[in-house]
């Protein structure tokens, strides 16, 4: 691998573990040059700026969801099993973002995080509608349901409580929050078979 991809993934991997923990706006290029034992102009070599980088951490971080739920959706796993994880893979990485890093997102790159909100408005869509399908074929979601009202719900929720300004005056967790109101949300359209599986793999 060349040294200057592996420069540029150390400096990727180590400000994204500060920028999710702390906000990136009080941190200082110079902080992240010296975290890392390097000089600024090295840093400027790979990235313009830190909005730069920021966006690409997005970028990349965004990439990875994309990879790990076309995985779970192309697994051998039941609808059930596959909502679960996808549910819990959600709600982790919601945990990550937010409320500190969503925060200077949005007021500092509104731009990105208004890339961030279609990104997840347009995954969370996709991978319902794919799984509620499979879900009614296996008899485990109610024939009846109406899947867009179902989806237009689902995502005004997850919308809502995923406002960093709003989560950061909550004691609750997004992760917490957001297996909550998708646990509702899908027992109300799970029929009885599909509601003991949930259940089983909530407590499991």
């Amino acid at each position: 691998m060349p040294e200057d991809h592996i420069t540029k993934e150390k400096i990727i991997s180590a400000s994204q573990e500060r920028f999710f923990k702390e906000g990136f706006s009080k941190i200082s290029v110079d902080e992240i040059a010296t975290d890392l034992a390097m000089s600024k102009k090295t840093f400027y070599k790979f990235f313009t700026s830190k909005e730069d980088l920021t966006q690409q951490i997005m970028e990349r971080f965004m990439g990875n969801v994309r990879t790990n739920v076309e995985r779970i959706l192309l697994s051998n796993l039941s609808a059930v099993e596959k909502l679960s994880e996808v549910i819990t893979m959600i709600a982790t990485n919601a945990s990550h973002l937010m409320p500190v890093f969503g925060q200077d997102i949005k007021k500092h790159i509104p731009h990105l995080w208004k890339s961030i909100e279609d990104f997840r408005r347009q995954r969370i869509s996709e991978v319902f509608a794919r799984l509620i399908k499979q879900g009614i074929d296996e008899g485990a979601i109610r024939p009846d349901l109406n899947g867009r009202v179902f989806l237009m719900s689902v995502l005004g929720a997850i919308e809502r409580i995923m406002q960093p300004d709003v989560l950061v005056h909550e004691s609750f967790s997004v992760s917490d929050a957001l297996k909550e109101i998708l646990g509702l949300f899908f027992r109300g359209g799970l029929t009885q078979k599909g509601r003991d599986q949930f259940e089983q793999l909530q407590k499991s």
